[in-house]
């Protein structure tokens, strides 16, 4: 999908909002997270996620955006090096969708892309993700449907 929105015009919003925030002249959405601590933080080794839809507006144009648990950006997940780790992963979409993690190391059938390097999460159903941490980091997660990436 295609956004009118210019690289400039998100930009200038962002900035005008984080200056109006810091002068308590506007209140953030209550998706919008203002500091770390404000993250829901979710840590151990057995972890429920769902992945669905949620409006949001950043620029002034009302958008969809894919959420993780309600929020975006989805939970932060603390694990340990050496623990295997088990997600349950409900998808709330009309699509299917997967969840795609950034570097961490994980066979191609469960990190990828719907319909291509995995079949997918379909609509209202739920898929287990069960491998061992086998290397420290922070990575980055996001849902994926097909080539569609999150959108806002």
């Amino acid at each position: 999908m295609h956004s009118k929105t210019s690289r400039r015009t998100l930009v200038k919003g962002l900035a005008a909002g984080g200056i109006l925030a810091g002068l308590g002249l506007w209140r953030p959405p209550v998706w919008a997270v203002t500091s770390p601590s404000q993250l829901t933080v979710l840590s151990g080794t057995e972890f429920d996620l769902s992945i669905g839809e949620t409006p949001v507006n950043i620029t002034g144009s009302p958008r969809i955006a894919m959420a993780i648990n309600g929020s975006l950006p989805g939970p932060l997940l603390r694990w340990r090096e050496g623990n295997t780790i088990t997600l349950r992963v409900k998808n709330r979409l009309e699509q299917n969708t997967s969840i795609h993690w950034h570097r961490l190391l994980l066979p191609a059938n469960i990190d990828g892309m719907s319909g291509l390097s995995f079949h997918g999460i379909e609509p209202d159903d739920m898929y287990v993700y069960k491998f061992k941490v086998r290397q420290n980091g922070t990575y980055w997660y996001h849902s994926h449907s097909r080539l569609r990436r999150d959108t806002v």
